[in-house]
């Protein structure tokens, strides 16, 4: 298992492809708890702005779309997060399951 900056160009596209998707997935469920304590407020900001402005848009539209016009600052999220990938560009564990274990460490009051 590798960091995403150490994947091949054709690795990372698959494993941005499906971070994007269950970025949108959350985002479109307003559920961006664990991902708002992983990037920058102006990445989210200009990410959020695209899917906002699209949100008529189904999730694979939005994938393509967002790939094409923000997929930079995807790339650079997604290497924030700390996810492994094989050398196929799938991540370790699933996103989701990331997700668990980041929530579960997430401070309540």
């Amino acid at each position: 298992m590798v960091a995403f900056n150490e994947l091949t160009d054709e690795a990372k596209a698959s494993a941005q492809k499906s971070f994007v998707t269950y970025y949108i997935r959350h985002f479109k469920q307003t559920d961006m708890e664990v991902l708002t304590g992983v990037a920058s407020d102006s990445e989210l900001a200009m990410i959020n702005h695209v899917l906002e402005e699209n949100n008529f848009l189904t999730v694979d539209a939005l994938v393509d779309l967002s790939q094409s016009l923000v997929g930079g600052l995807f790339a650079k999220v997604l290497a924030k997060t700390g996810m492994e990938f094989a050398a196929n560009g799938q991540p370790e564990t699933s996103w989701e399951e990331w997700q668990a274990a980041r929530h579960a460490q997430l401070p309540t009051f």
